[in-house]
């Protein structure tokens, strides 16, 4: 899968959404929450724009589910069904692509 806009940035914040996730399974928030609390309150500093393109990339692996709102807000969350690959996936010393 060629991902011309995805850098190691993205691949980093994809691993540390995807460890939040299997501290808090059942979180869920918008991308702007996803920096602001899960990621910057674990001390990490990320764009907004770095955050969703993150997110949209585990979405498409199908690893998170982005749902939208009744105001139009996209919400996202683990997919409740890959949290074993998932967290097999982050004891493995791999890369996401």
């Amino acid at each position: 899968m060629k991902r011309p806009d995805f850098s190691e940035k993205n691949d980093i914040v994809a691993w540390l959404i995807l460890g939040y996730l299997c501290s808090h399974p059942d979180a869920k928030d918008t991308v702007e929450g996803v920096g602001n609390w899960w990621l910057n309150g674990e001390g990490v500093d990320v764009e907004t724009e770095v955050v969703r393109g993150s997110l949209d990339y585990l979405v498409n692996l199908g690893w998170m589910m982005a749902t939208r709102g009744h105001t139009g807000v996209t919400v996202y969350g683990l997919n409740q069904n890959r949290r074993s690959a998932i967290q097999w996936f982050l004891q493995r010393p791999s890369r996401l692509h």
